[in-house]
C-alpha cells in the first residue's frame, strides 16, 4: 500500500470573472509549506489534502480560504462564485490520478477522477464517483476507487457487537494526518466512530504490522465455531437418542455434552433382569432363525379370480409408474426453468444496482437523466454521430424509467418463480403419493403371487407367518442401524471438528506473539529515540513505554506497583506535543519493519511547533523528518517569522514551498 501526494491546485472563481489560484508540487520525500505569518492559508492547503480524498471529518471540512463567501486580494474583498480542489496523487506502481472536487458553495458529494496527471486534465476519460453511503462498496464509490488505486487491503477488525467490520481509511489517516485545530489534542484525536472495537489499538496494530487483529479475529471465529458445533452436536445427539428410544432401544457411548466423555456409540436393548443385547447381535440372531425356517414347499395353484386380480394390479402399477414418470419429467423441466429465472433475476439485480448508482451520480452532477446518449437503445452498440440527431426524435427512457422498468421485470420474475415453485411442490407431493400407491400395489401383487402357489397347509402357514415376522423384524433392525450409522457419522464429524477447534483455541495465547512483541519493542525504541531528540524532559524517557494492552504511550510510575498511567499524566503541554510528534513519526519510521504494515508511507503535520515548544527542539523536529522522509513522504506546514525553519529545511535537502509574506491564493494572470 502506498499513497504519494504529487500536486495540488486550488481554484476560486470570482464573480467578476477572474480566478484566484494556488498550485503546489510535492516531492516524494520531505516537504515544507512555509509563510512568514499565520492566517496566510497554509491550513487551507494542508486540509485540502484530506478533503480532496473525501476525509471531510478529519478536518471538519475546513478549507477556509475556499469555502468563504469572499476572498481578500490586494486588500479588497472579492466574492467567490465557485471553488475547486484538484489533487494529483500517485501509487506504488508510479501511476497517477487527479481528483477534482467542488467545495464552494458547499462540499460536493460528487467527485470527478481522471487517471492521469493534472497537467493532462481534459474532459476525456473522466470518471464520476460519489462519497457517502456505498463509498467503499459500490462500483462508483470514490473510496472504493481510492482503495484499489493505492492498494489498500480490506482489513477486517472486531466490531463492538463481536462481529467483523472493516477498518476504513479514515482511521488510518487519523493516525498520520495531524491538522492544526484538533489534531494536537490527542493521538488520533480526529478518529471517526464506526463501531470498531478498540479503534486506536486496532489501527495502530495494523500500521505497525502486528498479527494482533488477525489473531483476535481468529480467536473470535474459533469461539463462535465452538459454540455452533456444541449446539449442533448436543441437539443432534438428543434427537438421535429420542429416536432410538422410540424404537425401544437405548444408546451408550454418545456423550450428552461434547466437552466430556469419549466417543464409542453402541445401540442395545435390555429388559429387566436380562443382559444387554446389542443391535448387531439381535440382527445376527434373527437372521440365523430365518435361515432355519425359510424352506416352504410348493402347493397347487390358486383359481382364476386370483389371476384376474393380479392382471388388474399389474395394469394399475404400469399406469401409476407411467404417471409418476411424467410428473418427474415435468418437475425436472420446471426446476430447470426456475434455475434460469433465478440466473436472470441475479443479472437484473446487478443491472438495477448499476442503474441506481448511475442515477445517483447523474443527480450529483446535475446532468440530464436520459439513459441513451451515444448508443442504440435496443442493441447498446455505439451510434455514428451523424445519426444522433435522428435518434433524439425517438422517445428514450430516462434513468428513473429504466430503474422502474428493471424493477418491474425483477418483481415479475420473482412472481413467476414463486408460482413455479408452488406448482413444483404440488407435483412433488403428487409424485410422493404415487410412490406410496405403487409400493402398496407391489405389496398386494407380491401377496397374490404367493397365493398362486395354492392353499398352504396349517404348519406351512405358521412357518410363513414366522418368516414374515422375522423379515419385518430384521428390516426394522436394519433401518434403525442404517439411520443411526448415518447420524453417528455426522455427530462424529462434528465431535472431531469440535476437538480440533477447542484444541486450537486452547493453544492460542491471549498475549502477543513473539514476532508481535519484537515489532512493539522496535516501535518503542524509535518512539523513545525521537522523544530524546525532541528534548522531552517531563519524566525520564526510559519511563515512557508503548503499552502492550493498548499500543499507546504510557508512563511507568516508580512506586511499589510500578503503575502505568496515561502519557499526559504530569507532562507539560509542550511535552505532550513532543509525545504526539514522536509517536506519529515512529509509526512512519517503523513501517518497513513488517510486510503486513498498512501505513500508506505519507505523514502530514500542520504547525508542529505548538505550545511554544523550545526553538532548538522545534528545529530538531526537522532533522527527524529528514531521516524518516528518506523512506517516505512527509508534508509539514509551518509559520516561520525569523526564517530559521526555512534555513534548516533547505540545509536538510527538503523541498520548500515558500509563500513568504503573500497569501497562498493569488489572481491568475491573463
Amino acid at each position: 500500500m502506498l499513497l504519494r501526494y504529487s500536486r495540488l491546485r486550488l481554484e476560486a472563481m470570482l464573480l467578476d470573472g477572474k480566478t484566484a489560484y494556488c498550485e503546489v508540487e510535492f516531492k516524494p520525500a520531505g516537504n515544507l509549506i512555509v509563510t512568514d505569518d499565520n492566517t496566510q492559508g497554509k491550513s487551507t492547503i494542508v486540509n485540502a489534502l484530506a478533503v480532496g480524498l473525501g476525509f471531510d471529518d478529519l478536518v471538519k471540512g475546513n478549507v477556509a480560504a475556499l469555502v468563504k463567501d469572499t476572498l481578500k486580494i490586494d486588500g479588497t474583498d472579492r466574492r467567490i462564485r465557485e471553488a475547486l480542489i484538484y489533487l494529483e496523487i500517485a501509487n506504488g506502481k508510479n501511476e497517477y490520478a487527479t481528483i477534482c472536487r467542488s467545495v464552494n458553495p458547499e462540499l460536493a458529494t460528487g467527485v470527478i477522477v481522471r487517471r492521469s496527471r493534472l497537467s493532462e486534465w481534459s474532459e476525456d476519460g473522466l470518471e464520476e464517483c460519489y462519497l457517502g453511503s456505498g463509498s467503499y462498496k459500490d462500483t462508483k464509490g470514490f473510496h472504493r476507487f481510492l482503495c484499489e488505486f493505492i492498494d489498500f487491503p480490506v482489513v477486517n477488525v472486531v466490531s463492538q457487537d463481536d462481529k467483523e467490520t472493516r477498518l476504513y481509511l479514515e482511521y488510518v489517516f487519523a493516525a498520520i494526518f495531524i491538522e492544526q485545530k484538533r489534531g494536537w489534542a490527542d493521538i488520533m484525536a480526529n478518529m471517526p466512530f464506526y463501531k470498531v472495537r478498540e479503534p486506536k489499538k486496532s489501527t495502530i496494530s495494523e500500521l505497525i504490522g502486528l498479527d494482533f487483529i488477525r489473531s483476535n479475529l481468529r480467536r473470535s471465529e474459533l469461539k463462535l465455531e465452538e459454540q455452533r458445533l456444541r449446539g449442533q452436536y448436543e441437539a443432534g445427539a438428543e434427537v438421535l437418542r429420542r429416536y432410538i428410544n422410540s424404537k425401544h432401544f437405548s444408546v451408550k457411548g454418545v456423550p450428552s455434552e461434547i466437552e466430556s466423555g469419549s466417543w464409542n456409540p453402541t445401540i442395545f436393548r435390555a429388559f429387566k433382569d436380562e443382559e444387554q443385547l446389542s443391535l448387531d447381535a439381535l440382527i445376527s440372531s434373527a437372521e440365523a432363525k430365518l435361515v432355519e425356517i425359510e424352506d416352504v414347499a410348493d402347493v397347487a395353484p390358486a383359481g382364476e379370480d386370483v389371476r384376474r386380480r393380479l392382471d388388474e394390479l399389474s395394469g394399475r402399477i404400469t399406469s401409476l409408474v407411467s404417471r409418476k414418470g411424467q410428473l418427474d419429467n415435468s418437475v425436472a423441466i420446471v426446476d430447470a426453468n426456475i434455475r434460469r429465472y433465478e440466473q436472470r433475476l441475479e443479472a437484473l439485480k446487478v443491472d438495477l444496482q448499476k442503474n441506481k448508482e448511475e442515477l445517483k451520480v447523474r443527480s450529483l452532477f446535475n446532468r440530464d437523466k436520459w439513459s441513451v446518449r451515444s448508443a442504440c437503445p435496443v442493441c447498446d452498440q455505439p451510434i455514428d454521430g451523424t445519426l444522433l440527431s435522428q435518434l433524439r426524435t425517438f422517445p428514450t427512457m430516462s434513468i428513473e424509467e429504466n430503474v422502474k422498468y428493471i424493477t418491474d421485470q425483477r418483481d415479475l420474475l420473482e412472481g413467476m418463480i414463486a408460482v413455479e415453485k408452488v406448482g413444483v411442490g404440488q407435483s412433488k407431493a403428487e409424485a410422493n403419493q404415487l410412490s406410496d400407491n405403487i409400493a402398496s400395489a407391489l405389496a398386494s401383487q407380491a401377496a397374490l403371487q404367493r397365493s398362486l402357489s395354492g392353499v398352504l397347509p396349517s404348519d406351512l402357514m405358521a412357518r410363513a407367518r414366522d418368516i414374515a415376522k422375522l423379515e419385518n423384524e430384521i428390516e426394522a433392525y436394519r433401518q434403525l442401524k442404517d439411520y443411526s450409522a448415518a447420524e453417528f457419522a455426522e455427530l462424529k464429524e462434528i465431535w472431531d471438528r469440535y476437538q480440533t477447534v477447542a484444541g486450537e483455541l486452547a493453544g492460542m495465547k491471549s498475549d502477543l506473539s513473539s514476532a508481535d512483541l519484537d515489532l512493539v519493542r522496535r516501535f518503542q525504541a524509535a518512539f523513545r529515540d525521537f522523544l530524546r531528540r525532541l528534548g522531552f524532559n517531563s519524566v525520564e524517557v526510559e519511563s515512557m513505554v508503548i503499552d502492550q494492552s493498548s499500543f499507546l504511550p504510557r508512563i511507568i510510575v516508580n512506586d511499589a506497583a510500578r503503575r502505568r498511567v496515561k502519557a499526559d499524566f504530569g507532562t507539560s503541554a509542550s511535552d505532550w506535543i513532543r509525545i504526539i510528534t514522536a509517536f506519529v513519526l515512529a509509526l512512519h519510521a517503523c513501517r518497513g519493519n513488517s510486510t503486513k504494515s498498512i501505513h500508506p508511507n505519507v505523514t502530514v503535520f500542520d504547525e508542529p511547533a505548538q505550545q511554544n515548544m523550545n526553538k532548538d527542539d522545534a528545529l530538531q523536529f526537522y532533522d527527524i523528518v529528514a531521516d524518516v522522509a528518506k523512506r517516505g513522504q512527509i508534508i509539514v506546514a509551518a509559520t516561520d517569522k525569523d526564517h530559521s525553519v526555512r534555513q534548516k529545511a533547505r540545509s536538510l535537502g527538503m523541498h520548500v514551498v515558500d509563500f513568504g509574506p503573500n497569501y497562498v491564493l493569488q489572481l491568475e494572470s491573463n
